[in-house]
């Protein structure tokens, strides 16, 4: 009886693990949302800056920029980017210019919407009456588990 229920305990564990940590990370690293290839619109840049690492599971590495296109428009550019995957990745510009760690709260923010790809070069129109006067930072926000992913002071 004792040697079913250590048997039991061992495949529970592993069934926990599968559906809430190691096991959703094993799933979004074998199926990364992709690579973009886009050609950047020239532009005005009006702030940039590059994401940070909270840890193996919580980084992204390179530069992106807040750009007033020649017609006006404004987008985000990630240019050659690499963000680490997950559940639920979102675009925010937010009012804050420094998050202390994953749990940190996103601040005031625009949802840009969905990340469309976590690793490449591409773009992310801004909305039209969006005012960008407060905007601090280019955040990727985890909808589902509610955590900073990783995020670009600008400057």
């Amino acid at each position: 009886m004792k040697r079913k229920v250590t048997i039991l305990i061992i495949v529970l564990s592993v069934i926990i693990t599968a559906g809430t940590g190691t096991g959703l990370g094993l799933y979004f690293w074998l199926n990364p949302l992709g690579e973009g290839n886009e050609n950047l619109e020239p532009g005005t840049v009006l702030s940039s800056g590059s994401f940070v690492q909270f840890d193996t599971a919580h980084w992204g590495e390179g530069p992106v920029q807040i750009v007033q296109l020649e017609n006006d428009d404004l987008q985000v550019q990630f240019d050659n980017v690499e963000i680490a995957n997950g559940p639920d990745l979102y675009v925010y510009l937010s009012n804050k210019s420094i998050f202390y760690g994953t749990f940190d709260s996103p601040g005031d923010y625009i949802d840009l919407g969905l990340l469309p790809y976590n690793k490449g070069t591409f773009s992310i129109a801004i909305p039209e009456s969006t005012d960008i006067n407060d905007v601090k930072s280019i955040l990727i926000w985890c909808l589902q588990f509610t955590v900073v992913f990783t995020y670009a002071a600008l400057s």
